[in-house]
């Protein structure tokens, strides 16, 4: 009789006892018996490592996990990812999880090989990015960053970085950008001046933060459409009579970071194309100014 889809670790490991003691046909393969073993000695990798870091650690194809994903009864490998980082967030704190794994990493020997690992890491996440955004719905926030009277960027604590580059070079291509979050600028203040015209743009990544998570409920309440910058099953994911989510779906980290840059740089240039001649008239207007105030040194 087959187990029903596991919803913790405790049943992933249930289901690893029972396979063992299985035979006949339907047993699960050896080697995509083992992955699923490693995870589970390795929680805290397997809930914020890559699909492609992980298959590579066990020296797998992606393809492998995918199907594990599947053979659990989920619809791929994200959803038994989510098992591990559900586990993770009741029962260690992420930093340190992440910071583990990378400073006990047996595979990287010198900077030097610590530094091309990274690099094909970042190149493997943007490339998957850039493969599972989708088009219609990046077409569905052009649309909404260009309808909107004016635009409120918010990311706080890691992903401010990402909200400020956001809102920065959005705010180069149409007016009306405001960059939430700024030292000295209430949130709930902040907050209160957003209208229905208007549209916020919501940034957050597994942690969470919480008042990212809070604003985001609370603007939609207003009946303020939404555009969230995520990850899949995101607690800012939205309904589509909500807004749009954009997500990727790749750990954000010090180590881990490009993947989310590229994903608000699509969407930038994609705003850029839709406006044409008028992006150009605001960026060539911002740029006078810049000139007479004798802001940049060439």
């Amino acid at each position: 009789m087959a187990l029903p889809t596991p919803s913790s670790i405790d049943d992933l490991r249930r289901f690893v006892e029972s396979e063992r003691s299985a035979r006949g046909r339907d047993r699960m393969g050896e080697r995509t018996l083992a992955v699923l073993v490693d995870m589970l000695a390795r929680p805290g990798p397997a809930a914020v490592q890559s699909i492609s870091e992980l298959a590579a650690h066990n020296g797998v194809d992606p393809s492998t996990l995918t199907r594990l994903g599947k053979r659990l009864g989920f619809n791929g490998f994200a959803p038994l990812q989510d098992v591990f980082r559900r586990h993770v967030s009741d029962t260690q704190p992420f930093y340190s999880a992440r910071v583990s794994d990378l400073v006990s990493n047996p595979g990287v020997s010198s900077v030097t090989s610590a530094l091309q690992q990274l690099a094909r890491n970042e190149c493997q996440k943007i490339l998957a990015a850039a493969s599972s955004l989708d088009e219609r719905k990046v077409g569905e926030a052009v649309a909404q960053l260009i309808k909107a009277k004016n635009v409120y960027v918010l990311g706080l604590r890691g992903t401010y970085s990402v909200s400020h580059f956001f809102g920065t070079f959005l705010g180069t291509l149409r007016d009306s950008v405001t960059v939430l979050g700024g030292p000295g600028f209430p949130i709930a203040s902040e907050l209160a001046r957003i209208k229905k015209d208007d549209l916020l743009v919501a940034i957050s990544y597994r942690p969470y933060t919480r008042t990212v998570v809070r604003a985001v409920e609370l603007i939609k309440a207003e009946g303020t459409p939404v555009l969230s910058l995520t990850d899949a099953g995101s607690a800012i994911e939205l309904a589509p009579k909500q807004g749009v989510t954009i997500a990727v779906d790749q750990p954000y980290y010090f180590d881990s970071a490009l993947a989310q840059f590229f994903a608000a740089e699509a969407i930038l240039m994609a705003v850029a194309r839709r406006l044409g001649p008028k992006a150009m008239l605001t960026i060539q207007r911002r740029e006078a100014f810049n000139k007479a105030l004798d802001i940049e040194i060439s």
